[in-house]
């Protein structure tokens, strides 16, 4: 699987595109510039729509690339082999979707390099600890983490940062 990250708005989200060897694509969290994702895809057949919350820097273009393609986001893309996880805190629908295969997990606004997402943005300060708590205990420190702003990293790499919200 070959991941493609196309930054994009105002607010610099990380808009991800997954490729499979058969040339069909995933998008996750379409937070706006329509045209530029569009663009991007052309080569690719377009099998799913995920988004890991719904704040407008996420789906900005969500409605109209749901529209194009005929499809609904979050439904189940059976092409591609996943785990969805909620993950409440940063709002209360954040969900993650992590590839066990890959070992990598795309965490939209709740885990960040060095850092986590805001609660005060409709989240919720004891549910982040808890979604927190969970993904310590149940996904391998070494999985690579895809959050939906700044750069990568890994879940050993934030452990330290992570345990010192709890």
């Amino acid at each position: 699987m070959t991941i493609h990250t196309l930054v994009v708005g105002e607010l610099q989200e990380n808009c991800y595109v997954l490729v499979n060897e058969k040339k069909e694509a995933i998008l996750i969290d379409p937070g706006d510039e329509k045209e530029k994702i569009l663009d991007f895809l052309k080569p690719y057949k377009v099998v799913g729509i995920l988004v890991t919350h719904f704040h407008p820097d996420h789906v900005g273009a969500l409605k109209e690339l749901e529209n194009f393609y005929h499809l609904k986001a979050n439904q189940k893309v059976e092409e591609f082999h996943y785990e969805v996880f909620s993950n409440p805190g940063h709002t209360l629908d954040s969900i993650s979707f992590y590839f066990p295969e890959e070992k990598i997990m795309f965490v939209g606004d709740f885990i960040f390099y060095h850092t986590i997402g805001r609660c005060d943005l409709g989240g919720d300060v004891e549910l982040m600890k808890k979604s927190i708590q969970k993904i310590l205990q149940t996904i391998p420190l070494d999985t690579i983490l895809y959050p939906g702003h700044g750069r990568t990293t890994k879940l050993g790499q934030e452990k330290v940062f992570l345990e010192q919200f709890l």
